[in-house]
């Protein structure tokens, strides 16, 4: 037999009440194209004359912060994977708990309980990147939630009638068909986490800087274009990762 929803809602045509149609459409996408483009436009425009006088360690500060939004990526992926798939009240309060609090003032928190025990430069990549992952939390379970529930609703009586569970369920039904959002997720992390300053602010020193942070020191000290080339250097990191793993998600992902 056919699936329940197959065909649901379409037993007749919508009557749509638009004033102006497709006009006034694409004068909204034209609008917020533009407002999100024409910034980009200008970190470009900017940044390409920087490009000629990059400070010095631009290519650490990049490693590491590429470093952090790859752990962030690794570590978010595994928490709202455990939690979307363990369902319930309590793992639907503890995926949403990071929208209560900024990133600035979940790292203030850390910051004085980690200082009387240890030096803030020791643990400062470690802690950008555990409340990066808390942060980013949230929106990658909200991508996968739907996806886990429609693989389960689809496959989960066979998956079960065939004795699938734990590890192989989870290699054989659940991950192949969360491919797709599995790499929309990770990249939404590691683009989030790539220009995070909350965190990095409060507890690098000169040698743990990432790439949002000597950015802002450069602006503090007027050294304008460096800074827009530092900007955009992290702008097109941001985007190839962002790239990457939502490109790697969409090749020969299951339906």
């Amino acid at each position: 037999g056919a699936p329940d929803a197959l065909g649901t809602g379409l037993d007749r045509v919508v009557e749509r009440f638009e004033p102006g149609g497709r006009s006034v459409d694409a004068l909204a996408i034209a609008l917020a194209a533009l407002f999100l483009m024409a910034p980009l436009a200008m970190i470009v425009a900017r940044g390409v004359p920087g490009l000629l006088d990059l400070p010095d360690g631009i290519w650490a500060a990049a490693l590491r912060s590429v470093s952090v939004a790859l752990g962030a990526t690794a570590l978010t992926l595994v928490l709202a994977l455990a939690l979307v798939l363990r369902g319930g009240a309590l793992a639907q309060l503890s995926m949403l708990l990071p929208l209560a609090a900024s990133s600035l003032v979940m790292g203030t928190g850390l910051f004085v309980v980690l200082y009387p025990l240890v030096s803030p430069r020791e643990v400062a990549l470690l802690v950008t990147g555990l409340v990066n992952a808390a942060m980013a939390l949230p929106f990658a379970a909200r991508v996968l939630a739907p996806a886990a529930a429609q693989a389960e609703a689809a496959h989960g009586r066979l998956a079960t009638s065939l004795g699938l569970t734990g590890w192989a369920r989870l290699r054989w039904l659940i991950l192949p068909r969360l491919r797709r959002p599995l790499g929309f997720a990770a990249g939404l992390t590691a683009a989030l986490s790539m220009g995070d300053l909350g965190v990095i602010a409060l507890f690098a020193g000169d040698g743990e800087a990432t790439l949002p942070l000597l950015m802002v020191r450069l602006m503090s000290a007027y050294r304008m274009e460096q800074a827009a080339g530092v900007a955009l250097v992290l702008l097109a990191l941001s985007l190839a990762l962002f790239w990457i793993f939502d490109h790697g998600g969409r090749g020969d992902a299951a339906a």
